[in-house]
């Protein structure tokens, strides 16, 4: 697979896929760690490039042009990261939300070839974006193309933990939707000492009655079911602190209301145990940074910009989009 450099980019009109799937309020990103992941390949490309046609989808229009989802808030972020004389310039160009266009998640072909005479090259630093469609896996077949530097270095570190986990090796999974993390659970089961499993996944176990290998230990929730238990954080605290690698996706409790701090104690220790920690999934995301703890997790672990797409690469060892990348 093709890594970006500047020698690929040198002189040529980039089609750049780019994570902007950020959250928005009142016309501002208030969440940017997907946007600032991306940075070192945005700005290998303009130092080389003849123009970068930045393109990427925000939520879900359903192929509608829906205003609050227009990428004009994530325009002003990057003039906040001191590109405003290349946006001013025309060397940096924003397209519209591409899901505005119902061909681009129809993979239409006719679509793929109106974005591909924009550029020369084609790359993807859109690792959270996973799912098939003509600006991360139909692009690609039409023009010569690689990967970004943080969407290799996902894929290097998410392999690595697949592949060669060091031991004693802890899985924490948490948040919700079992029928997707399931088959994770299993895999993960297959090459960790213990997976720790909370959240809404707890509740949803216990009412399907799901049979899980013995190596899988499903937390306690407390009395009013928005946490996990204090003594269920305490006995795995003893796993986590004899840990050589840990990953984590997804909070265990309710953490935006403050009274359920045990996902906050959780991070806490997991960032501390001195394992070789890799975070990702959107939620996790948001707790860390409201809990304080984004900046100390981006210093002492890998927070992958991927829920989705973690989960699946470690289920399955690709991805659509790894594989259009050749």
């Amino acid at each position: 697979m093709q890594v970006v450099t500047a020698q690929f980019t040198k002189g040529k009109r980039v089609l750049l896929r780019y994570d902007i799937d950020v959250q928005i309020i009142q016309g501002k990103v208030t969440e940017d760690f997907k946007l600032k992941a991306g940075l070192s390949t945005l700005k290998l490309c303009l130092d080389n490039a003849e123009q970068v046609i930045l393109m990427g989808h925000l939520g879900r229009p359903e192929g509608k042009v829906v205003p609050q989802l227009s990428v004009e808030p994530i325009k002003q972020w990057f003039i906040s990261q001191n590109l405003r004389s290349h946006i001013g310039s025309g060397k940096l160009k924003v397209l519209e939300n591409l899901r505005f266009d119902p061909r681009e998640e129809a993979c239409d072909i006719e679509y793929a070839k109106e974005l591909a005479s924009k550029g020369d090259v084609y790359v993807n630093e859109a690792f959270s974006s996973y799912h098939k469609a003509v600006s991360t896996t139909v692009l690609p077949t039409l023009l010569p193309h690689g990967a970004g530097l943080r969407f290799a270095e996902e894929i290097k570190v998410l392999e690595g933990v697949r592949s060669n986990p060091k031991k004693p090796f802890i899985a924490v999974m948490g948040g919700a939707k079992v029928k997707d993390k399931l088959p994770v659970i299993k895999i993960l089961a297959q090459k960790a000492d213990a997976v720790l499993v909370g959240g809404k996944l707890i509740a949803e176990i216990r009412d399907e009655n799901l049979q899980l290998p013995k190596n899988v230990m499903v937390g306690m929730l407390n009395e009013d079911g928005f946490d996990i238990a204090l003594q269920t954080t305490q006995a795995w605290g003893n796993l986590i602190s004899k840990a050589a690698q840990i990953v984590w996706n997804g909070p265990v409790g309710k953490f935006e209301d403050p009274k359920y701090d045990q996902t906050k104690k959780l991070a806490e220790m997991i960032l501390d145990s001195g394992a070789e920690v890799v975070i990702g999934g959107g939620d996790s995301i948001a707790m860390l940074s409201q809990v304080g703890l984004l900046e100390k997790a981006e210093q002492k672990a890998f927070v992958s910009v991927g829920g989705g797409a973690m989960l699946k690469l470690l289920a399955k060892g690709t991805l659509s989009t790894i594989e259009s990348l050749g």
